[in-house]
């Protein structure tokens, strides 16, 4: 779960990770399915809600997500299609097209973009892995935002890792994020983390039963209160 990372996911593996960093596909070790609901600062008008799935396919997995944010009288749905290739041991790519639709109300007329993002991940050393994304590079040609984000992940075991990123959106300042994935008991996952803007904590679980896995996480603002978010992901094994 990104949130429970405060989002310093962009070199973790992971489900959702990788529509954080398209190249994170390439990890995916068997086809899996999830939904997720975000309550962004306990308020129901900005919930985001999301479906998507990783096929894992040997030579160029895929990822699919499709998300809706807003209400009835504004919202924006994002449908997506990715896929990554592995071009050098320890070196994969990913890229990610984005069809984006936004709904408004009044003088608001409805658009649509199309665009797309990229990412890279390289494993620096048998511990430690770097991870870069871009969204939307085309930010000169529509009215989409664009942003930049790198991040490393050091783990020396798959029961524990730590996780540092920052991220710069369009007109918006640097963020700083730090989190940590502790694999408590084979079952339970405990995540942690930090980001600096909006300044947050970041507190995650997870557990894990068969095929199934149930995901929840929380950032703590002083100003805008608490953001939740859950997600349940099935696995084909």
């Amino acid at each position: 779960d990104a949130m429970g990372m405060a989002y310093a996911v962009t070199a973790t593996p992971g489900h959702w990770n990788c529509f954080n960093n398209q190249a994170l596909l390439t990890s995916a070790q068997a086809t899996s399915f999830s939904a997720a609901l975000e309550n962004r600062f306990m308020m129901p008008a900005l919930s985001f809600k999301a479906l998507s799935a990783v096929i894992a396919i040997k030579a160029a997995p895929l990822g699919i997500v499709a998300s809706h944010y807003g209400n009835a009288d504004y919202y924006r749905l994002l449908t997506g299609l990715g896929s990554a290739i592995k071009i050098a041991d320890g070196i994969a790519l990913g890229v990610q097209v984005d069809y984006i639709t936004e709904h408004g109300i009044g003088e608001y007329r409805d658009v649509s973009h199309v665009t797309f993002e990229t990412g890279m991940t390289c494993d620096l050393s048998s511990s430690l892995a770097l991870g870069l994304h871009f969204f939307n590079p085309l930010s000169s040609l529509n009215a989409l935002p664009s942003s930049i984000e790198a991040g490393l992940q050091w783990s020396q075991s798959d029961d524990f890792l730590l996780a540092i990123g920052s991220s710069k959106v369009s007109d918006e300042p640097l963020s700083v994020q730090c989190g940590l994935n502790w694999n408590v008991l084979e079952s339970l996952i405990l995540r942690s983390g930090y980001m600096s803007s909006p300044s947050a904590f970041a507190f995650g679980i997870g557990f894990r039963s068969g095929s199934l896995q149930a995901d929840a996480g929380f950032l703590l603002n002083s100003v805008t209160g608490v953001t939740s978010s859950v997600s349940i992901t099935w696995t084909i094994r």
